[in-house]
């Protein structure tokens, strides 16, 4: 047999496949788009130009382009094969026909290599041409993100064409070597009565049901039960990995016990509707459960990334205020002979006239800075290197003498001896509690007013919690320094601060800074808010930026898994309702029964996906807390919002692939019939024909 022969069939093939082919095709190039925008991103000149960040926290892009890449290439070689085995399923009785019709394995072979050759480089192609084009529409929109100005130019990096090609051409050709060996290892005749099997009723796999239910209740309490920032980083991924195995087993064996739970109540089961509803609901469930299951965890997947994304870029600026309360910050640290408030205020003003900035007010705060372990009400010193690991614990402390404390808040407080001022920011006392320091027992005389000394709060130490504590003078201070253990060097630091109504350039801060690091030395640190401003929005950007692509490789991946589902669950009810035509059962109790049943295995995914995420809102927040301070309200607020999103679009697109499966159960000349069946029955009853799809 020729080769023009073969490469008719192969395109013959496709064309008499195109409703499970084509889909395939289109599904496969956006996947292909996708990971070449992102590897393109990662070369591009817009973000790293030969070797030099383009913008401030750039570097940090990369990184999370990089982990993103990897991700969509992890997922799409999951998603291209179970798309590759769906297609292949529709066509085993084709292909057990060419055996019939005289075809060798070799013959067979080469239409297969000839179809999925016209699949890759179609999928590739197009998938590649994409990603050239919207290539610099996603560089805009990340320059958006991150407030960066709009780059200029076009390109198209060959080391991206060339990472996606390679890639891409490979998973095609696992695939097609799964295809060969299911082709070689069949009969014709197998393949040709693949579909003519019959099926015994599922039964409940009880060890899959209870790994299930313990699975979920250990996801579910561990997602619960945790309290603290570090705590949260190591049981998020424990408690995802449980939820998606107890999402499988429940889905698979759970709903199978729900089913012949019903199917025993005799009153429930033994009525029209519910008996073909259960009935067929068992056959869907025993095929469908890894595909719903699938769909859940994509489902919480989208859900996931997008409150994360969301909730990062609304907390953005509320954050930028938070840790930066001031637009120039100096911090520096050195013994208590040389830095003096007289001398810092010198060096400032020296910076001043070099560099022409102006001000009006000056924000000074000195103060002694150590950090411990702690438990409630008690500041634990620190005995070995080992406890400064405990991060879970771990609090930064900032004391500061009575007569620093009036000075800087224009009060007049008092202090006797074991007496104190406390700010905690995870403790909550009332005046006169007791709390111990370092060994020894405090009498908290009154809370510290937080707003006129929370600017000393170092901004890079936002995963620990916070103290200041105030004594009566700097013997005392001295002294519990010296208590702190490990950490309790002696020595001061200062905080230095100022806002300026003019926009500082990059020349001025450098100049700045150089006369700041000169006079106070190498442990100095000089931060301008508009620069901070930039690396956060270049993390958060970066973070949210990748977000956005993973949630929308989920979304089109759930969308393939529901289209193929009706198409499969529509090949397989069609034969299921001509029976229960022929037996009696009218058009209308027909369409109610399977109604039902659409309405359970469509809501039952979205819903369990909500609920996953309700769960997981308390872990995630804490999750957060690594990157921002994160507000409960704008979280939950993301949250709500996202889920209707979803809720809207998931109801769209089933919709739309319930035309789908209307057409393959009736057929187009069964659809024209009931449509015109439908008017006539419409002017009796209210009852719609396609009230179900």
């Amino acid at each position: 047999m020729n080769n023009h022969l073969l490469s008719k069939l192969a395109v013959s093939g496709i064309q008499n496949n195109k409703k499970t082919v084509f889909p395939y095709i289109g599904v496969s190039a956006i996947t292909v788009m996708l990971f070449e925008i992102l590897r393109a991103m990662i070369h591009s000149r817009y973000i790293i130009n030969d070797g030099v960040p383009a913008f401030y926290g750039a570097n940090y892009i990369v990184i999370f382009l990089m982990i993103g890449s990897a991700a969509v290439a992890f997922f799409s070689a999951i998603f291209l094969f179970y798309g590759n085995q769906f297609v292949m399923k529709s066509r085993k009785k084709e292909i057990g026909l060419y055996g019939i019709l005289g075809l060798s394995k070799k013959h067979v072979t080469v239409v297969l290599l000839i179809e999925s050759l016209i699949e890759a480089l179609a999928s590739i192609g197009l998938g590649i041409i994409g990603g050239a084009f919207l290539n610099k529409l996603m560089v805009m929109f990340l320059y958006r993100l991150t407030h960066q100005q709009p780059a200029k130019g076009f390109e198209f990096p060959v080391a991206a064409f060339v990472e996606t090609f390679v890639f891409f051409m490979a998973m095609f050709a696992l695939c097609l070597i799964y295809n060969l060996f299911t082709v070689r290892v069949g009969k014709p005749i197998e393949l040709l009565k693949s579909e003519n099997t019959g099926e015994k009723e599922p039964k409940v796999k009880g060890v899959l049901l209870v790994v299930g239910i313990v699975c979920l209740v250990l996801g579910y309490y561990i997602a619960l039960s945790t309290e603290g920032t570090f705590e949260a980083m190591g049981n998020l991924m424990k408690s995802i990995a449980l939820v998606m195995i107890a999402t499988y087993a429940l889905f698979v064996a759970g709903s199978i016990f729900v089913l012949k739970l019903l199917k025993k109540n005799k009153k429930y089961y033994f009525k029209t509707k519910n008996f073909i509803s259960i009935s067929n609901l068992l056959f869907r469930m025993k095929h469908n459960a890894v595909g719903l299951a699938s769909i859940c965890i994509l489902s919480t997947g989208v859900i996931l990334l997008m409150v994360c994304s969301g909730a990062l870029m609304a907390l953005g600026e509320q954050n930028i205020n938070s840790m930066f309360k001031q637009d120039i910050m100096i911090r520096t640290y050195g013994d208590s002979d040389s830095l003096s408030e007289d001398y810092c205020m010198n060096v400032i003003e020296k910076a001043f006239n070099a560099t022409g900035i102006e001000t009006d007010d000056i924000s000074y705060r000195e103060y002694v800075t150590t950090s411990c372990p702690a438990e409630t009400n008690k500041l634990l010193p620190v005995e070995n290197k080992s406890d400064m690991y405990d991060f879970e614990h771990m609090r930064v402390v900032y004391f500061m003498t009575l007569d620093n404390y009036n000075h800087y808040v224009g009060t007049n407080e008092k202090l006797n001896a074991g007496e104190v001022l406390r700010y905690s920011s995870i403790d909550k006392f009332e005046c006169d509690d007791v709390v111990s320091i370092f060994g020894k027992d405090y009498v908290e005389k009154n809370k510290i007013d937080k707003d006129s000394i929370e600017n000393i709060f170092d901004p890079t130490m936002t995963l620990f919690s916070k103290e200041v504590i105030v004594v009566s003078n700097e013997d005392v201070m001295k002294q519990m320094s010296e208590d702190s253990g490990f950490y309790g060097e002696e020595g001061k630091s200062i905080y230095m601060g100022f806002d300026t109504d003019e926009k500082i350039t990059d020349s001025q801060l450098e100049v700045f800074s150089n006369v700041i690091n000169t006079d106070f030395g190498i442990y100095t640190d000089v931060m301008y808010k508009e620069q901070q401003r930039s690396y956060f929005y270049g993390i958060l950007g970066g973070a949210f930026f990748v977000g956005i692509f993973l949630a929308i490789l989920f979304l089109i991946e759930t969308v393939m898994i529901i289209y193929y589902k009706q198409m499969s669950e529509g090949f397989e009810d069609q034969k299921r309702f001509k029976i229960l035509s022929n037996a009696g059962l009218t058009e209308k109790e027909v369409k109610q029964a399977i109604r039902n049943q659409v309405r359970i295995i469509f809501f039952l995914p979205v819903i369990t996906a909500i609920v996953h995420m309700l769960v997981a809102s308390k872990i995630l927040r804490l999750f957060m807390n690594m990157l921002v301070i994160v507000d409960t309200p704008t979280f939950f607020l993301a949250t709500l919002v996202v889920c209707l999103i979803f809720v809207g679009v998931y109801t769209l697109v089933y919709k739309l692939t319930s035309k789908q499966y209307y057409n393959i159960v009736y057929g187009a000349e069964a659809d024209e019939k009931s449509i015109k069946g439908n008017r006539n029955y419409n002017n009796n009853s209210n009852y719609s024909q396609c009230d179900w799809v």
